[in-house]
């Protein structure tokens, strides 16, 4: 889960002239650019498809795609999250294809009250912030379980926990790059880090 920290919008550190320099075909400012993006492109097309190879062939595809629309950008949304739409469309449709579709809606209750608006835990789990040895090494272990926890979330909740709490997209971008409404994303997001904290919660308490 990400701190309580803010981070910048993700397009924040786009030069105003990105789009020129790219339109142009600088072939130093694309491979900056996949340098910077690919990572997250590759962990959102793997939280869709639920396959990191095929996750990486979406991501392939979605590059190209860019490539060829760039001239069409509108700049209504920053580049960056432009791509990330783009890659978003091909794994879901790849996931279709391949019957990885979205899973039904789990009948988990959210438990609104225990993020902040900034996506912290209002209470962290027992324990979260000791730092001896032995807490240090159960962190690892429940971050582990964190990881098991997101790859077995319904694949919208994996987008987007991904999106918001792994990559620092803001609301907005979450649903602008899943083309979905704001209240959806809001649900799904408090959906999936409810299961995570109760997989935090649960890891704990066996512990004890």
């Amino acid at each position: 889960m990400r701190s309580n920290s803010r981070r910048p919008r993700s397009g924040a550190d786009e030069p105003p002239d990105l789009l020129p320099r790219l339109l142009a075909g600088d072939e130093a400012t694309f491979a900056l650019v996949v340098t910077r993006w690919h990572p997250g492109l590759l962990r959102l097309a793997t939280a869709i498809t639920g396959n990191a190879s095929i996750g990486e062939e979406v991501v392939q595809d979605a590059w190209a795609s860019a490539l060829r629309s760039l001239h069409t950008f509108e700049g209504r949304a920053s580049l960056r999250t432009w791509v990330h739409r783009i890659c978003a469309h091909l794994a879901l449709a790849r996931s279709r294809r391949e019957g990885r579709g979205p899973v039904a809606a789990d009948p988990t209750v959210l438990d609104l009250g225990a993020f902040d608006e900034a996506g912290g835990w209002r209470e962290p789990p027992e324990h979260w912030l000791d730092e001896t040895p032995e807490a240090l090494a159960a962190r690892r272990e429940v971050l582990a379980c964190i990881e098991r926890t997101v790859v077995a979330l319904p694949v919208r909740q994996r987008a987007v926990i991904t999106l918001r709490d792994v990559q620092g997209f803001s609301a907005d971008e979450a649903s602008e790059i899943l083309g979905i409404s704001d209240v959806h994303q809001r649900v799904l997001l408090h959906r999936a880090r409810t299961r995570v904290r109760a997989a935090c919660d649960r890891y704990y308490r066996e512990l004890a």
